[in-house]
């Protein structure tokens, strides 16, 4: 990727921090609705990349990659960024693409690894002349609450301009970056009486709707919860929007929920008497257009808290959002608040620590893979390193002898020589070992036969029982392998009896099943599992997947090639390198460590 640029005019896209909302009519129809948004964007961060320095003259963004000169217009910038914003799927390749377009065309930016929509707290940070985060080695830039939220919270209240706006938000910004989720959209208000203000406003413009336009049963009971939020104690207000959020159908229709709240709070942004009362703060700028959730900040509160109650409320959101993720049980009927969710889980999962996160960066990005096949000897090693790096005190299926020197136990040779220890022997346990096979079409079968074959070498080194599970898009029934103490020929006649399922490729359905069996492992007191997904790594992350750092799905799992056939190694090879960086973007700083090729 080579991008460049000329005669471009640099940009400044947070321009007015008192007016981000698209203002779009809660009730106007749906094709008129996506109009609105796309002119919004296309205003706001579309068209300054491509205002002129010489007016007589066109910008030309173009990307020289690979030799061949492809001009990037307005429109292909739009396509590309809405694809980001609307794929399933993350595409790192133009993520990466888009975020150096702006690099170079945004005028106060620094450099960073933050995706694109996020730049907008980039252009802040450097704006206000402040420090990009950073934990890589050499550069630590951490932003803490005594220090930078609840100064800069106090400065806002005491002056609400434009100025000490971008400055809280850049504060912000920094402080919650730090965090696993960034899928919200984060705004402030100056006093829980503001934000009864907006709840008011809200009825205001309902009542009058109605009488025009009927408002859904469902819809009206999601109004109702959302007045009985109150501020007044409390730091912030965590809200899961109804159906997923502003990119579902359902939410895009005239007088759907979030429509409705959207378009009032734009309405209250631009319009209140008193700027700075309530500010949106673009930390995800496709938050802004399709929000999944909203985090509603009382400014007052932040100014007189304490440190450490503002990171505990950060922690309970991530808690909820990573509980939301992965029981996926929030309703559509019912407003969920992220108070709600922790208390429907019960003490949930510990919340994640982001004091590793720059730890394996900057090896992640660097370490090469291997350009030829791994000897399946040395991969079989690798594997076995990082079982026997590992010891439990609970019983488990990997039991292997230690022996120590002890006086308490007379020598076998000299029993009556006390002079002489004795040898103590002890059984031993490792966390038991769970395989996770892929088995997708994109598995042919030479590449299952040289899997089934590395895994009963393996099977023989380490001399343990090991469960077994295949997926694709489903996943099969566990099997627990009987292999310890028995011959090549048993331990082959049971991989023949595993579940073999077919179709497409779905990591994430497997990584949901380590984490639920993480969790039931605590909750019984029984030891965590080392987890070997055997994968040829052809798989894209969802769009909207964040890692949280203390799950077993990050710390435990390991992936391992399928196949060491030189024929199709270095396909695999670039599936991998794919597969890492979209790891990376998602917050598993660590992944290149756990990749073992």
């Amino acid at each position: 990727m080579s991008i460049k640029i000329r005669n471009q005019k640099p940009a400044v896209l947070y321009q007015d921090p008192f007016n981000v909302l698209p203002n779009i009519n809660a009730d106007k129809d749906i094709n008129e609705y996506g109009d609105k948004i796309t002119d919004h964007i296309k205003d706001r961060y579309i068209k300054p990349m491509y205002t002129p320095i010489n007016s007589n003259h066109p910008v030309v963004i173009e990307d020289n990659a690979g030799g061949n000169t492809q001009q990037i217009d307005e429109d292909t910038l739009f396509n590309g960024v809405m694809h980001l914003w609307t794929s399933d799927t993350l595409d790192v390749t133009l993520q990466d693409q888009i975020s150096e377009i702006y690099r170079q065309g945004i005028q106060y930016l620094a450099p960073n690894d933050w995706y694109f929509e996020e730049q907008l707290g980039i252009e802040a940070l450097t704006r206000m002349k402040l420090p990009v985060p950073s934990q890589r080695a050499g550069k630590i830039v951490k932003y803490s609450a005594s220090v930078d939220v609840i100064p800069t919270a106090k400065a806002f209240l005491a002056q609400p301009d434009a100025t000490n706006a971008i400055n809280w938000f850049a504060n912000i910004a920094a402080y919650t970056h730090e965090r696993p989720f960034n899928n919200y959209l984060l705004m402030t208000v100056q006093t829980a009486d503001v934000f009864n203000d907006l709840k008011q406003q809200v009825k205001n413009y309902v009542q009058a709707w109605q009488t025009k336009q009927p408002i859904s049963k469902d819809v009206n009971k999601l109004l109702a919860d959302f007045d009985k939020i109150d501020l007044t104690n409390d730091l912030s207000a965590g809200l899961f929007l109804p159906n997923g959020g502003g990119a579902s159908p359902a939410e895009q229709d005239a007088l759907s929920f979030t429509r409705i709240v959207l378009y009032v709070m734009s309405q209250f942004e631009k319009n209140t008497n008193n700027p700075g009362a309530f500010t949106i703060q673009p930390s995800n700028l496709q938050q802004v257009y399709f929000p999944e959730n909203l985090i509603i900040l009382n400014l007052e509160n932040y100014a007189h808290a304490k440190p450490a109650d503002i990171k505990s409320d950060w922690d309970q959101f991530e808690k909820a959002l990573n509980a939301k993720k992965n029981l996926r049980f929030i309703s559509n009927k019912k407003l969920m608040t992220a108070k709600a969710v922790n208390r429907s889980i019960g003490g949930g999962s510990k919340s994640s620590s982001s004091s590793g996160k720059g730890r394996g960066l900057e090896r992640a990005k660097v370490q090469p893979f291997s350009g030829k096949p791994i000897p399946a000897q040395q991969m079989l090693t690798m594997m076995k390193r990082v079982i026997e790096s590992q010891v439990t005190k609970q019983v488990t299926q990997n039991t292997y002898k230690s022996q120590s020197i002890s006086y308490m136990r007379p020598n076998r040779r000299k029993p009556d020589d006390i002079n002489l220890p004795g040898k103590l022997t002890t059984t031993m346990y490792r966390p038991d070992i769970h395989v996770y096979l892929d088995t997708s079409g994109s598995i042919s079968e030479s590449q299952y036969r040289d899997a089934v074959t590395n895994l009963i070498m393996l099977t023989k080194r380490i001399n343990c029982n090991l469960y077994i599970t295949s997926f694709s898009h489903y996943i099969s029934q566990t099997s627990l392998l009987k292999t310890k103490d028995r011959s090549t020929s048993q331990i082959y006649q049971q991989f023949l009896r595993i579940p073999k399922v077919t179709g497409g490729t779905d990591f994430e359905q497997v990584w949901r099943k380590i984490d639920m069996i993480d969790e039931f492992n605590k909750k019984n007191n029984y030891s965590h599992q080392i987890n070997f997904m055997i994968t040829d790594f052809g798989y894209h992350l969802s769009s909207g997947h964040r890692w949280d750092q203390s799950r077993a799905s990050v710390k435990n799992t390991y992936y391992v090639p399928m196949s060491m056939n030189p024929n199709g190694w270095q396909h695999l090879r670039q599936w991998a390198k794919e597969f890492r960086e979209q790891m990376i973007k998602a917050g598993d700083y660590g992944i290149r460590k756990r990749m073992l090729l």
